[in-house]
């Protein structure tokens, strides 16, 4: 998905072709504490950053020296620290979970899919079967059932869309719009119905992931037998959930260097990653080590270089800066978003918003894209205005919302996110730190930095409201 969407923004972006002035330091001691950062993080000792392990601890705790190296005051009043929960999926017992059509009773196991993320409750009441759930310009699936209302109902949803009605349909035949329709309606809980025996691909877990905040239990049924069993039933049924919801404790990294300004900018990067691909990996490559060099170790060391600088160089900055490490990126910007909704300071204060993500492959990409121009008028005079040099800048203004700047767009700040592509070891334990490219990662810095020394035009940013 993800990679999709920015491969769809990039046929739309806009190519600056942009330079870097040099700046005073010294290219080959920044790169060798640059890539020093990458090897740490995305060493094996880390096991992947998974939040809530002690790998993900070790990161904090590298970004926390990085900090008061330098003397960056703590953002919180903790520390640099900022706790919060991010939910996990745990087993489900099957003989607890079950549906009861008629005197028949379907436990847990492979015809019957319960998501992890689902709410422990018990539902006794009627079904209604609305095919696919399709309400678009050219499709209703709810036409003739117009009358009848969801309001408390179970929704029976057929999982698998035809070839000619899913390009009919377009976005609107994709699960998630599918169950949002149904929830609008008044639907209590969605059942999807696959006549297909095996499971096995049907859905995915960040499908399931992207629900867990629904407000609805979303389950699955396999097979022709019982999907046309609990269709065909005339009486109430009875399904009941229980689920046992624990938690894992990430943390979001925060320092702030005041300079007494009116205004603050926020430069961010994501270090947590997928362990060893427990709650997003491929089953296939189960147990090893997923160490996002370049997502996200590349932004974390950016980061903490465009710090080193801004102390060694007060004078490039006329703002306050914040410099923010989030956790929980991966599990659906959980950091960013408990950051925004708990923000030990006025938000209002805080101005503009850079988020660094995934900026360790200049040498494949030959570009470095910069997504959500849009959210505020003077982005594009920003990066228009970088000095020229041998590098190409892409603006795109489209929002992409996989990552943490979206949280503060959300909020009502402009953000940027900053960005080098997808790649064939994207999400994969192949994104080490042998593919980094060094001497990229200089040149990123150095348009961070030639950004922030532009904001110093543009105190005040006119927020694009409309983007949302």
């Amino acid at each position: 998905m993800k990679y999709l969407i920015i491969t769809f923004f990039s046929c739309l972006s806009i190519c600056v072709k942009g330079q870097i002035e040099p700046f005073n330091f010294i290219h080959k001691e920044v790169e060798i504490r640059l890539m020093k950062d990458i090897e740490f993080l995305s060493s094996d000792d880390l096991s992947g950053r998974l939040p809530g392990t002690p790998g993900a601890n070790l990161a904090s705790e590298h970004i926390q020296d990085a900090f008061q190296r330098v003397g960056l005051k703590p953002l919180f009043n903790e520390g640099y620290k900022q706790a919060f929960d991010i939910p996990r999926p745990t087993e489900i017992q099957k003989n607890r979970n079950y549906i009861v059509i008629a005197k028949d009773t379907l436990y847990l196991g492979k015809k019957l899919y319960i998501s992890p993320y689902s709410l422990t409750k018990d539902f006794i009441g009627e079904v209604v079967y609305v095919s696919h759930g399709i309400h678009s310009d050219s499709i209703n699936d709810y036409k003739s059932i117009s009358e009848i209302s969801l309001d408390g109902k179970l929704v029976l949803i057929e999982l698998n869309v035809p070839k000619n009605k899913k390009k009919r349909a377009g976005n609107q035949s994709k699960i998630l719009s599918r169950i949002k329709e149904a929830k609008k309606r008044g639907a209590k809980d969605i059942i999807l119905l696959s006549k297909r025996n095996n499971r096995r691909d049907e859905i995915s877990k960040y499908t399931f992931l992207k629900l867990k905040e629904a407000g609805a239990n979303v389950s699955m049924i396999f097979g022709k037998k019982w999907s046309n069993k609990i269709h065909r039933s005339k009486k109430p049924i009875i399904m009941v959930t229980k689920i046992s919801k624990r938690n894992d404790e990430g943390f979001n990294i925060g320092g702030m260097l005041d300079l007494g300004a009116e205004n603050t900018v926020l430069i961010g990067a994501h270090y947590d990653h997928l362990g060893k691909g427990e709650y997003h990996g491929s089953k296939e490559l189960s147990g090893r080590i997923y160490n996002g060099a370049d997502d996200n170790a590349s932004g974390v060391s950016v980061m903490l270089e465009v710090l080193n600088q801004l102390s060694l160089n007060s004078d490039l900055q006329k703002s306050n800066v914040i410099f923010l490490a989030f956790s929980g990126e991966e599990d659906g910007l959980i950091g960013s978003k408990h950051f925004v909704k708990n923000c030990p300071l006025d938000p209002n204060t805080i101005s503009q918003m850079i988020n660094i993500d995934m900026v360790g492959r200049l040498n494949n990409s030959d570009s470095l894209t910069i997504y959500a121009t849009s959210s505020a008028l003077e982005w594009r005079t920003i990066i228009n205005d970088l000095p020229k040099t041998e590098i190409n800048i892409k603006n795109v203004p489209e929002i992409f919302p996989r990552s943490d700047h979206y949280a503060f767009i959300d909020a009502g700040i402009p953000a940027i996110m900053l960005h080098t592509g997808i790649h064939k070891d994207y999400h994969s334990p192949s994104d080490d730190f042998e593919k980094i490219d060094g001497p990229g990662l200089v040149k990123i810095t150095e348009v961070v930095l030639q950004i922030l020394q532009n904001l110093n035009k543009f105190p005040h940013f006119k927020y694009q409201s409309s983007l949302l």
